[in-house]
């Protein structure tokens, strides 16, 4: 029973979901750790989250659990701006609106979670060297019956099991990782859950099972180790100064949430302390590197700079990653490539974006109250060359598009250096120019020359 007034208030979901979890039921723990992540997660996640198996003979799954909860109205799918579809516990539409950009930021400091621990399990020898699964593929990673944030198959002696026919099974390991608040103790009764229905099943191999989290309550930490689940946090794993670098990383991406911005001055500091994960750099690129584009865009005039806004209709979906809008004159969306610079772009992604991309957001263009009367751009920019294939596309693309309907262009590394000098911006221009570019000692001598000429 409560009172009308508070339905949706923390005290609701907190008592609904306790009395829930006293009866051990399916819904309690989708609940719970819908709650644990702020009220809302992504809904190509939700399978993982929820602690229910994708298919299992008198276990609810994942889709039934919410089928049933939406039924109540005590669930519902809403769709973010740069999340998409999510599953979400019932609150008002503006609380979701806010609650958005901190999601965001922590799934991507997350997703370097993953590839640290990944690294680290790789290294260690104890899985496949190959043949380790995250969610950032593009189908959920799994094992038995239920879906995980990391998976691997392990061959190491106590994890192998012999089969009748004197083959080597071998073991597993799991994880799920969550990088927010301190974790509850119902906020890991879904990931309990898992573990042990998992050990259940007999067609599977031994499994290491590890939960990763920032921090944890004591109660929580003491029954994850009861249930013989290894509770690990990015300090006991990788040493403070990679989890510094991650503390550091959902700092900044948090205050750029709200900002749209981020600090020439952090890249370095975060360069420095997530380099060690292998593939960490290339990913820092790609998310900073949307950051450095919409700060460009701003420094150059625009009035209104947005970020990662996610787009569907009939012809499919699309995110944009910086749109910028000036003032009743034009509207650019900027496709956004933070390679190394010393590969390719692969021309996959050019091609992805001209044929698929631009006509989705030409239609949203045409369909925007207050876009459809003015110019539209739609730019791609790289920090790595593009194939000449890729070249030859553009060009025969852009001489087959009439202005008058939209325009397309690309930029490329050294066109990018230009427009962060036309800033007059030190700190992003040398933050470009180290971390965005191909290291030229000539260039970095003038560069230091003329800094210190001008440092009045």
């Amino acid at each position: 029973m409560y009172l009308e007034q508070q339905f949706g208030s923390p005290v609701y979901w907190e008592k609904l979901a306790g009395a829930l979890m006293q009866t051990n039921t399916a819904y309690g723990n989708a609940i719970a750790a819908l709650r644990q992540r702020g009220g809302a997660v992504p809904e190509r996640l939700f399978p993982i989250v929820c602690g229910a198996p994708i298919r299992q003979q008198k276990h609810l799954s994942p889709e039934t659990i919410f089928t049933r909860l939406n039924e109540a109205g005590l669930l519902k799918r809403v769709t973010l701006p740069s999340l998409g579809d999510c599953i979400a516990i019932v609150q008002a539409d503006e609380y979701y609106d806010q609650l958005s950009p901190m999601i965001r930021a922590r799934l991507i400091t997350e997703s370097f979670l993953l590839a640290a621990v990944s690294d680290w399990l790789r290294k260690l020898g104890v899985v496949s060297y190959g043949k380790v699964a995250t969610r950032e593929d593009d189908s959920l990673p799994r094992v038995g019956t239920f879906a995980w944030d990391l998976t691997a198959p392990s061959y190491l002696g106590p994890m192998v099991k012999a089969t009748k026919d004197g083959k080597d099974k071998p073991g597993f390991v799991v994880c799920d990782v969550y990088l927010g608040d301190s974790v509850t103790i119902e906020g890991v009764k879904p990931f309990i859950n898992k573990c042990r229905t998992l050990r259940s099943l007999r067609n599977v191999g031994s499994c290491l099972q590890i939960f990763a989290a920032e921090k944890f309550n004591s109660d929580a930490f003491q029954i994850l180790k009861k249930n013989g689940i290894i509770p690990a946090t990015p300090a006991n794993l990788f040493g403070e100064e990679v989890a510094a670098g991650l503390r550091e990383l959902s700092a900044v991406l948090n205050k750029a949430a709200t900002l749209s911005t981020i600090d020439p001055a952090k890249f370095d500091d975060l360069f420095s302390k997530l380099g060690k994960i292998t593939g960490a750099s290339n990913q820092l690129r790609g998310t900073l590197f949307e950051y450095l584009a919409a700060e460009l865009m701003r420094k150059s005039g625009a009035s209104l700079v947005r970020l990662n806004r996610i787009y569907k209709n009939s012809m499919g979906v699309a995110e944009a990653d910086v749109i910028a809008e000036r003032q009743d004159l034009s509207v650019t969306f900027i496709e956004c490539k933070g390679h190394d610079p010393y590969g390719q772009t692969p021309h996959s992604e050019v091609k992805r974006w001209l044929q698929h991309n631009v006509p989705i957001f030409f239609r949203i263009r045409n369909e925007h109250q207050d876009w459809k009367n003015i110019p539209a751009h739609f730019e791609f920019w790289t920090t790595a060359p593009l194939t000449q294939e890729s070249l030859d596309l553009l060009e025969r693309a852009k001489s087959e598009i009439k202005a008058t309907r939209y325009t397309i262009s690309w930029r490329v590394g050294p066109e990018i250096l230009t427009l962060c000098q036309r800033t007059n911006d030190d700190g992003l221009i040398n933050a470009y120019r180290k971390h965005f570019m191909k290291f030229n000692a000539k260039a970095a001598h003038a560069a230091a020359i003329w800094h210190e000429q001008h440092r009045d």
